[in-house]
């Protein structure tokens, strides 16, 4: 296993899945922390993406929602900003009656897959 830190950018991705490739030419899965490094890291991996090497992104932006479709990107694990906002509001109202609120809110999120992408837009 290796780390390396790209910043959320596409491009940082693109260099950091190049790197990591150099010093792990058989690696078979990237886990990136939102859909724009993950991209990168397909740009990199050109056609083992999708294929040998599978690849997790996350927030299920339309381009990771479109890579899941053509399958290059394995899946994207969908934020629900509706529901992000109606908790925020819900909790914002709590606060501002004096109400109390949990200090940590968890949001349900959703895997996304070729079998269920077209749900969500992609």
């Amino acid at each position: 296993m290796a780390r390396q830190p790209a910043d959320f950018y596409r491009t940082k991705g693109l260099d950091v899945m190049t790197n990591l490739l150099q010093a792990h030419p058989d690696i078979d899965g990237v886990f990136a922390e939102n859909d724009e490094m993950a991209l990168g890291a397909i740009k990199a991996l050109g056609a083992k993406a999708g294929k040998s090497v599978q690849v997790v992104g996350f927030d299920g932006t339309p381009d990771g929602l479109k890579a899941v479709q053509e399958g290059t990107l394995y899946a994207s694990v969908a934020q629900q900003p509706k529901e992000l906002g109606r908790i925020a509001v819900e909790n914002a109202l709590r606060a501002a009656e004096d109400e109390k609120t949990e200090e940590t809110v968890k949001v349900p999120v959703k895997v996304v897959t070729k079998e269920n992408v077209a749900g969500f837009g992609g």
